[in-house]
């Protein structure tokens, strides 16, 4: 299962979960993935995300990993993008950007990864609590040919 990734370009779609609302959950934005190294089940590279709140051509980097059918990796934006419960995206100024984590596995009948991404956010923080948001989704991945 070790040759599931290779080096080069994927062709993803993500869809957004019932955290961002009524107008907005289950619409789907493409992205790209260019994996760049990848040696011992790890690797790194970027994702162009194509369609996406606040995400016209955003270049995104990436770290991730692949054991038998299972992959994870990490999304890091350099921009916070937010989103207004009418469907409405910006821009977050003056806070960093913030990282999506992509869980799933591939599927052999379908020759394609899937599974589910989240965003946990610290919306607030004391000595005794954090308040944390969580946005999730799905999404599925192909190797682009």
């Amino acid at each position: 299962m070790d040759n599931l990734l290779y080096i080069g370009q994927w062709q993803g779609f993500f869809k957004y979960g019932p955290e961002y609302g009524s107008i907005v959950e289950g619409k789907e934005a493409e992205f790209r993935l260019f994996i760049e190294a990848y040696k011992d089940g790890k690797f790194s590279g970027r994702i162009i995300d194509w369609d996406g709140f606040g995400a016209d051509g955003e270049v995104s980097a990436v770290e991730g990993v692949v054991k038998e059918d299972n992959i994870i990796f990490t999304k890091k934006y350099d921009r916070n993008f937010i989103v207004d419960e009418w469907g409405n995206s910006g821009i977050e100024e003056k806070v960093s950007g913030h990282k999506v984590v992509y869980e799933g596995r591939f599927d052999k009948k379908a020759n394609h990864f899937l599974g589910e991404w989240k965003i946990v956010s610290d919306l607030s923080h004391s000595r005794i609590l954090t308040h944390e948001e969580v946005l999730t989704g799905t999404w599925q991945m192909y190797r682009h040919d």
